[in-house]
């Protein structure tokens, strides 16, 4: 009871603090709302950075062990298919069974509605593997899994899940199954690969994922959850939180907050032993794959206050809702925010710029040093540009999944799509819209910087903010209309 309490004092703080500072510095009535919600993006912002900052100390200190012994285990392994391509689930098979070396048995659970893709997959029970179909699509991948834990489950000890475009490698299993002599480890996870990097919102999605597999789920400890594919669960574990969430849309995070508040611990392996992995390779399916990933994000806060995690543990998930909080709402405000005082001449706080210059610049160059330091050592300019662009223009579809969090609407079960379209022109009018109120506003802002001595100070601060996400946006355009099918093949390097 005390950690609960604990966990949701947490929780609360930034909230709590955003009112304190609305009450001494907001403008009066309506207006409040905005201030609030501004204080609460600075807040969220402080307690995000801070979270990352300790996971980026502890990543630092990773070490992969060396090879030790293990006991044999028997392993299911399974490939949840929904209308996939026959020749990538072919290929992903391949690979997991040579991965396997015996040691157990690979399924593959068709959910598929498309002729097509089941003729297809049924024929791969040809290499060996067992194709398992359903009545009905019940907790759709999570259900799936679950049929079969109730149906296979007391003939194997480990469950390994493979997406249908996550390859293991032939050492996989080799490289995962020493750290199951720990009886309290639930499960382990690798690093997902995106290797399909054929257009620019793919290579966008991969430097997207580059900080969060090699800073934040490195230096989760004994918190790093699972990814939903390069898993290998013990069987026992799974059955005692009553198998993968089917209530959550992304089953993985809260099927790993429950196995955590049981008090088993995880184990993230930094290497690369999956191969391939095929990324969202058009603006539409992008969305679509953080609008579900948001939603579920939304969906495991009564989780997250609910189950008894360690503080630490709480910290992590807990940054990682508010992750998606500020990212989503909290950015439509802070885009909006300086258009409203800029356009309008709505003085929406009553505090001196110069002291909210002196408080808050020192946070935001601290940040900014350590973001460099970090994108240095990982990715660089470019790498740094394309994660700050394709993460921004996820905030219409991580808005709309809070809005549908906060409403209680279930959105269905969507995998995100492997093939390119071209983007339709709705998709980019918003962007482009809001690209033209933020360069009106820069105008008038610098307009009033010339002109107005009274509010120069002011207009100072809210030209920096929306002359901040101009080149951004306008950079997501560029890379969302440059669509593009690369012949040769694509070779990224890395220096981690």
């Amino acid at each position: 009871m005390r950690s609960r309490t604990l966990n949701l004092v947490v929780f609360l703080t930034p909230f709590l603090a955003s009112a304190v500072l609305t009450w001494f510095f907001s403008a009066p009535g309506v207006l409040a709302v905005l201030s609030y919600l501004v204080f609460l993006g600075m807040a969220i912002g402080a307690f995000t950075f801070a979270v990352f900052l300790k996971q980026y100390v502890s990543a630092m200190r990773y070490e992969p062990p060396l090879f030790s012994r293990y006991a044999e285990y028997r392993i299911a392994a399974v490939i949840p298919t929904f209308n996939e391509d026959p020749e990538i689930v072919r290929d992903t098979l391949i690979s997991v069974m040579l991965a396997l070396k015996g040691r157990g048995d690979a399924f593959i659970l068709d959910d598929s509605t498309s002729e097509r893709s089941k003729e297809g997959i049924k024929d791969l029970e040809k290499l060996g593997a067992r194709v398992l179909r359903r009545d009905d699509r019940r907790g759709y991948k999570a259900g799936a899994i679950n049929d079969f834990l109730k149906l296979y489950g007391k003939n194997y000890t480990l469950l390994a899940i493979f997406d249908a475009d996550q390859r293991p490698v032939n050492s996989f299993f080799d490289e995962t199954l020493q750290y199951f002599t720990d009886e309290k480890v639930a499960f382990v996870q690798i690093p997902q690969a995106y290797t399909e990097l054929e257009t620019g919102v793919g290579v966008a999605a991969y430097w997207q994922q580059q900080p969060f597999l090699r800073f934040i789920m490195r230096g989760r400890k004994i918190s790093a959850f699972s990814l939903g594919s390069g898993t290998v669960f013990r069987i026992s574990a799974l059955e005692e939180v009553g198998g993968l969430d089917e209530e959550n849309i992304t089953e993985d995070v809260a099927t790993s907050v429950k196995l955590h508040g049981k008090g088993y611990r995880s184990v993230y392996i930094d290497k690369p032993l999956v191969w391939y992995g095929e990324p969202p390779k058009d603006l539409k399916a992008y969305l679509s794959q953080q609008s579900r990933w948001a939603l579920g994000g939304f969906q495991l806060l009564r989780t997250l206050l609910k189950e008894r995690l360690t503080l630490s543990a709480f910290i992590d998930y807990i940054s990682s809702w508010m992750y998606w909080f500020k990212e989503g709402p909290l950015t439509v405000v802070e885009i909006i925010a300086p258009m409203v005082f800029l356009l309008f001449d709505v003085h929406f706080l009553r505090i001196d710029a110069f002291v909210y210059l002196a408080s808050y610049m020192p946070f935001f160059i601290s940040t900014l040093i350590v973001f460099v330091i970090a994108a240095r050592k990982l990715y660089g300019f470019r790498g740094f540009v394309y994660h700050q662009t394709i993460e921004l223009l996820a905030f219409p579809s991580i808005t709309a999944s809070f809005i549908a969090w906060l409403l209680r609407r279930k959105r269905p079960f969507a995998v995100t799509r492997k093939r390119a379209e071209r983007v339709p022109i709705k998709l980019i009018v918003p962007y482009a819209l809001i690209l033209v109120f933020l360069i009106a506003s820069v105008i008038r802002g610098v307009f009033l910087l010339l002109f107005d001595p009274i509010i120069r100070p002011a207009a100072l601060v809210n030209v920096f903010w929306a002359a901040y996400f101009i080149p951004f946006i306008a950079f997501g355009i560029y890379t969302v209309l440059k669509y593009y099918e690369r012949e040769e093949e694509v070779k990224i390097f890395i220096r981690v």
